[in-house]
């Protein structure tokens, strides 16, 4: 009996086949999870970027409110949810807490262990209010549902995005302000040691009895003021700093030295400044200085802080404009000066930072 034998077909490749599509669908399935990772964390951040800067905005306002209206500094949650929900892509926000050391706002509670909380630490000696924000979505949900990611993993409830903004508020020690300098005697006997001001701009205008005349050179009442070290003069009248980039603007710091000059006439810079302040009734930043050596365009004036100023009118060399709040000119014939009024408030400036003399102006800076 002849024993049958069975010939094997060749391969055909079927298993290199299959081994192919098993690496396709792995890799795709890989793909896709990767996929939902990066867009799922990519919409996490978008969020994250969108409630911080919500959060700034928020803080910032509220610092603000609390320097020119300090006894509504407490009662700011509709502003807060405002900015911050202007800076959501869907409009909404939740504002968890508003708190810090302002008049009337409660102690912050314990800070996240996580990237949600404040940046540093809360300053020492400066009032403060820190706005903490989360997710809020339109539907009122306040998690921040998975796109991918629920579906892969068998589901996923989202996740909760927060952030924290911090402002503290106080005289500058660091500003921009303009090239023109008051002393120090002059201030406190036109603010009454610094207890006259108008509380502006909530208070609206002030009565013409407020202004008050600054004289460029030292005369009348300015006898009194005192001597100033060794080597500098008696400090008085007002006068103009060095203005390097010909914009009337000059970031200074209190204690510090400026050169700056005594003439008669404002530089055509400082004339167009002082035009718009005029045209705008706009309070500016005016450094105020103790103690000036020499004279002219060798003059060195020493920095005590910054008071804030609302500009009137002037009369210079070739150069004045009758007071917008009264009506008349305060000065005239040989007379050189400035007029205006003392308040005590908020000044929006650049480059500033908080920590100089108290002079009736305030600024506020994010510090975490």
């Amino acid at each position: 009996m002849r024993r049958m034998t069975v010939r094997r077909r060749p391969p055909r490749g079927d298993e290199g086949a299959v081994a192919a599509t098993v690496a396709i669908v792995l890799g795709v399935g890989v793909l896709l999870g990767v996929a939902a990772v990066v867009v799922d964390v990519g919409r996490l951040y978008a969020e994250r970027e969108q409630l911080q800067s919500g959060a700034d905005a928020a803080a910032w306002a509220v610092g603000e409110g609390c320097v020119t209206t300090p006894e509504r500094c407490a009662g700011q949650l509709t502003t807060a949810r405002g900015y911050a929900d202007d800076n959501a892509a869907d409009a909404t926000t939740t504002v968890t807490a508003i708190c810090g050391s302002g008049p009337g706002l409660p102690g912050c509670p314990a800070p996240a262990a996580n990237r949600t909380s404040c940046l540093g630490t809360v300053p020492p000696a400066v009032p403060y209010a820190e706005v903490r924000v989360e997710t809020r979505l339109p539907d009122g949900a306040t998690a921040l549902p998975p796109v991918f990611a629920g579906t892969l993993s068998g589901g996923h409830d989202g996740t909760t995005v927060g952030a924290c903004a911090r402002v503290a508020w106080g005289p500058p020690l660091v500003a921009e302000g303009f090239a023109v300098t008051f002393s120090l005697c002059e201030w406190r006997e036109l603010t009454g040691n610094g207890t006259a001001f108008w509380p502006a701009p909530a208070a609206g205008l002030p009565p013409a009895t407020a202004e008050r005349i600054v004289r460029l050179k030292a005369a009348g009442g300015l006898s009194t003021c005192p001597a100033g070290p060794s080597g500098w003069d008696r400090p008085g009248g007002f006068g103009w700093l060095d203005d390097p980039a010909a914009s009337c603007a000059v970031t200074v710091e209190a204690d510090g030295t400026f050169g700056g000059n005594t003439g008669n006439s404002a530089s055509q810079p400082c004339r167009s400044a002082m035009r718009a302040a005029l045209e705008a009734h706009s309070v500016v930043l005016i450094p105020i200085y103790d103690t000036v050596r020499s004279q002219g365009a060798r003059t060195t004036y020493h920095l005590a802080g910054f008071a804030s100023f609302v500009l009137t009118g002037y009369q210079l060399s070739g150069f004045s404009a009758p007071s917008w709040l009264s009506g008349r000119r305060l000065c005239g014939g040989a007379q050189r000066c400035l007029y205006g009024y003392f308040v005590r408030g908020l000044v929006r400036t650049t480059g500033a930072r908080i920590g100089g003399p108290d002079l009736g102006a305030a600024i506020v800076n994010l510090v975490g």
